[in-house]
């Protein structure tokens, strides 16, 4: 064909075509709507600060809320092991 050999031809029109397929992609992309910018309204940029402050708060009581889980069981130790040393313990002289 055109006196070019089929080894030679048939690759390049390949070739040539997944070029033009690729650019005629990138020119129907651009003409798609722009997706938002990720900033979005000043509305939902303060709820969004605002969701953000209350999780903030969250990991805070999170956190508050372990350490008084602590505070509790090494407090039910300490009376556990006052009771039984008084039940164990022998009587006072008397």
């Amino acid at each position: 064909m055109f006196g070019i050999p089929g080894e030679i031809l048939w690759p390049t029109a390949a070739f040539a075509t997944l070029i033009s397929l690729i650019f005629a992609g990138v020119a129907f992309l651009r003409f798609l709507p722009q997706p938002r910018s990720r900033g979005g309204e000043p509305a939902e940029r303060e709820v969004l600060e605002d969701l953000r402050a209350r999780l903030g708060q969250l990991d805070r009581l999170q956190e508050r809320l372990g350490e008084l889980e602590e505070r509790v069981d090494f407090a039910e130790r300490l009376l556990t092991n006052r009771r039984e040393n008084e039940r164990v313990a022998p009587p006072g002289p008397g």
